[in-house]
């Protein structure tokens, strides 16, 4: 019975220890540090589980291979993305280091997103970060070129290459 009371105190008190440390300003909340482990690991589970929810019923109107498809996405990207998401010639010098969460270098960590979850996270934009709804600010074909795009963006052995 005393190893049910503690853990149930456990569940309780060390919640509200955190939400505590949180508003009262112990928890880091500057853009340029690194976050700790535990906080990326959650927050990428998080956001995965998510993107994969909101893309479940989307379909890729663009076929995956279709390079004139690729190509504008990847001058729509040149132009809109990579400065905060770097290109093939490196990383943003700004976005890789001043966001918090650090939005991802596709060319050079590649991607594990499938094109209908880069649509999601293209048109709504992801909550907590710089990422921006693009809904209403890019035609809806352009955004599955880029989604596209960074769907097909794979890092091979040091290299930075397309499929």
């Amino acid at each position: 019975m005393k190893v049910l009371i503690a853990f149930v105190i456990g569940l309780i008190v060390a919640p509200v220890l955190f939400g505590i440390a949180a508003v009262s300003g112990f928890l880091p909340s500057d853009s340029a540090s690194n976050p700790p482990g535990w906080e990326a690991s959650l927050g990428m589970r998080a956001l995965d589980t998510s993107l994969e929810k909101r893309s479940g019923r989307l379909r890729n109107p663009i076929t995956a291979n279709d390079q004139r498809a690729l190509a504008a996405g990847q001058n729509i990207y040149a132009k809109d993305c990579a400065g905060c998401h770097g290109d093939a010639k490196g990383p943003s010098e700004w976005g890789a280091k001043g966001f918090y969460p650090r939005p991802p270098q596709f060319f050079q960590e590649g991607s594990d997103v499938t094109a209908p979850e880069a649509y999601a996270a293209i048109r709504d934009g992801i909550r907590y970060s710089g990422m921006a709804a693009w809904r209403g600010q890019m035609k809806d074909d352009d955004m599955w070129k880029v989604a596209n795009l960074v769907a097909n963006i794979h890092v091979k052995g040091g290299m930075k290459d397309m499929d």
